[in-house]
């Protein structure tokens, strides 16, 4: 068996031995600083209340509607769970405005009608990935079924994602 042995004394003088000396310890305290981990995490299983409770966020729909002339201007208006209000401008629509029911097969959670002599648009406000209200239009013919592909995309809205989504009256 062979033996390695290094002798220090034997090494140059001068500038190079403090160099080695410090390259050495450093080298030894990263080595030791990356085997550790950066905070003790627990293997256990827990009940999951070791930190505070976290409030689900709410938003809250509701429409705005402004008669301008034979037109009226609509307004899509989200309230969280605070009270701040922030109202989202969607357009100026022909004839006059009300909110109502969806037609059926929509999968909208609140709709606008806007109704000008036999014709009309829906406005369809959809949930879409739990962090997006999405604003649909839709061309609608008195006694005419209405097409859900038929409609066009107007505005999408970001939420916080999850939020519970209700629709103000």
């Amino acid at each position: 068996m062979t033996r390695l042995s290094i002798d220090l004394h034997a090494a140059p003088r001068g500038a190079a031995r403090p160099t080695f000396v410090v390259l050495a310890i450093l080298s030894f305290l990263v080595l030791g600083l990356s085997a550790c981990p950066a905070k003790h995490e627990s293997t256990t299983p827990g009940n999951g209340s070791a930190g505070p409770a976290v409030l689900a966020k709410k938003v809250a729909l509701s429409w705005g509607i402004t008669p301008a002339g034979d037109s009226s201007d609509v307004y899509l208006a989200l309230t969280d769970e605070t009270g701040a209000v922030a109202s989202h401008p969607i357009g100026r629509y022909r004839g006059t405005c009300a909110v109502a029911a969806p037609s059926a097969g929509m999968s909208a959670l609140t709709a606008v009608k806007c109704t000008y002599g036999g014709t009309g648009t829906e406005l369809h406000a959809v949930l879409q990935g739990g962090d997006t209200i999405i604003v649909l239009s839709l061309v609608v013919d008195e006694g005419v079924e209405p097409d859900p592909m038929a409609r066009q995309e107007v505005t999408r809205i970001k939420i916080p994602l999850g939020a519970a989504v209700e629709v103000a009256p």
